[in-house]
């Protein structure tokens, strides 16, 4: 028998498990959470490890971690923010987004073609944890590259570059940014529609490792445990990526994640069936995706929410006979109260609808679609993103989907989604619901690497089924 310490930092709450793992068995013994001390990451940290541990909260850190293997992550402090400069926006540029994404990043800018003087200027002002420089195939475009590596040359950026463009011009992509930290690695697209995101993704988690843990105040942590923390949503994305290697009846799956301050959606699913009617514009996307949204959010992001998500709102207010103006009352009294619960069953459908909306924007931008158009061997239809029609399980993660309950909440936007313009979203076609209601994801996911079954089967006999699809 052997106890396993989970804990994740998050930007609201620092959460940890305790697990036994037993004949290949991995069980949950107890669970603790805390606010997270944004100051002193590793106060929060020590405070759930002796929790979980059964020890006073003032025992020194030395003296906790030898009781269990540790295992952490974090999110803190805004995670790890990554601006992504790519070549063509539908090829190159998406590309990078996704790299960016699939290892755990937020991207907080986006950048095609030739610098101009104002996305210097935005991204000297943004000071990202990583840039990453891509486009071009092998052998391909150069002139946007070198001319964006002279302007990133004299550009006030301090932060580690990754460089994986045109393979061709490395040497002197390096040689014009030598006194910018510049790490190359393989092209994300060595040749048209070729995707190759893997090596980008390890390049990244090496300086997470290496630079970002000192500035999040983690190295302490890593020090006396041992353990190196990988960030949250990168944690998620492996758990999301083993499931269906370990429980062959969950091939097909999507996740919703919720916060205060950003909504993330996981799938994995083959993203393009080829058909003799149906043709792809674009980049083949990964099995494996993740896409992140800022503006979606139900605490910190509440006011870009109410922006971003006003259409939806407006429409469901309507609906529910509900004032536009409680609404944005409510959105102000959370946003300048982070902690603030609602306190009426008015307050709990805003809350309610928030939620919605963060579901179906962030469905909305991750799942792709189908248009209509006619050549001359009759009606095709061209797909643009990733098919979600196969998925046959959706799963609710985060605060409010673990916590609340979701069914109505997740499967009410993608029904709404089915009617969305004139292009029609490749949506799960009949899934079922479930609740991550333990809110163990992130934390089976510091596993995976060293307990991938294990986690993988804890992770999908902990969740609880909500509903299936009407």
């Amino acid at each position: 028998m052997k106890r396993i310490i989970s804990i994740d930092i998050g930007s609201t709450w620092t959460k940890g498990g305790l697990f036994i793992l037993a004949d290949k068995t991995l069980k949950l013994e107890k669970r603790q959470a805390v606010p997270t001390t944004q100051n002193n990451l590793v106060l929060g940290f020590s405070q759930v490890l002796s929790r979980l541990l059964d020890k006073d909260e003032s025992t020194p850190l030395k003296e906790l971690v030898g009781a269990a293997e540790i295992y952490f992550s974090s999110s803190a402090k805004g995670g790890l923010r990554i601006a992504a400069i790519g070549l063509v926006p539908d090829l190159t540029l998406q590309l990078a987004r996704l790299a960016a994404m699939s290892a755990g990043g937020k991207v907080i800018a986006s950048f095609a073609f030739s610098l101009t003087r104002s996305d210097l200027s935005t991204l000297e002002k943004l000071q990202p944890d990583i840039l990453l420089f891509s486009g071009g195939t092998d052998g391909g475009n150069s002139q946007y590259i070198l001319d964006n590596a002279r302007k990133l040359a004299s550009s006030t950026l301090s932060c580690p570059v990754v460089y994986a463009g045109n393979r061709a011009v490395a040497e002197q992509v390096m040689d014009l940014m030598n006194k910018k930290e510049v790490i190359v690695t393989e092209n994300l697209m060595p040749e048209v529609g070729q995707v190759n995101i893997e090596p980008v993704r390890e390049k990244i988690r090496e300086i997470f490792l290496k630079r970002i843990v000192s500035g999040r105040g983690l190295s302490e942590i890593v020090e006396l445990s041992g353990s190196q923390p990988r960030p949250t949503p990168l944690a998620v994305f492996e758990l999301i990526s083993a499931i269906p290697q370990y429980r062959t009846d969950w091939t097909d799956l999507a996740a919703i994640d919720i916060g205060g301050a950003t909504t993330d959606f996981y799938s994995n699913t083959e993203s393009y069936l080829e058909t003799d009617t149906v043709v792809l514009k674009g980049i083949r996307e990964p099995r494996v995706k993740r896409t992140v949204e800022g503006d979606l959010g139900m605490r910190v992001s509440a006011q870009s929410l109410l922006d971003s998500g006003w259409p939806y709102l407006e429409e469901r207010l309507r609906e529910l006979g509900l004032e536009a103006e409680g609404l944005k009352n409510y959105v102000d009294k959370i946003s300048s109260d982070l902690d603030y619960l609602p306190g009426s069953e008015e307050e709990r459908l805003f809350d309610r609808l928030l939620a919605e909306t963060c579901v179906y924007y962030s469905a909305l931008r991750h799942i792709g679609g189908w248009k209509e158009t006619y050549t001359p061997q009759g009606k095709v239809y061209v797909q643009t993103g990733k098919d979600l029609r196969r998925v046959r399980a959706v799963i609710g993660s985060g605060g409010f989907l673990s916590a609340a309950s979701a069914d109505e909440i997740m499967r009410f936007p993608l029904k709404k989604l089915r009617t969305y313009g004139q292009e029609r979203k490749l949506l799960p076609e009949k899934p079922e619901f479930y609740a991550d209601r333990l809110y163990l994801f992130s934390l089976l996911g510091n596993l995976v690497e060293k307990y991938p079954a294990e986690a993988a089967a804890l992770a999908v006999n902990s969740l609880e089924k909500i509903s299936g699809e009407e």
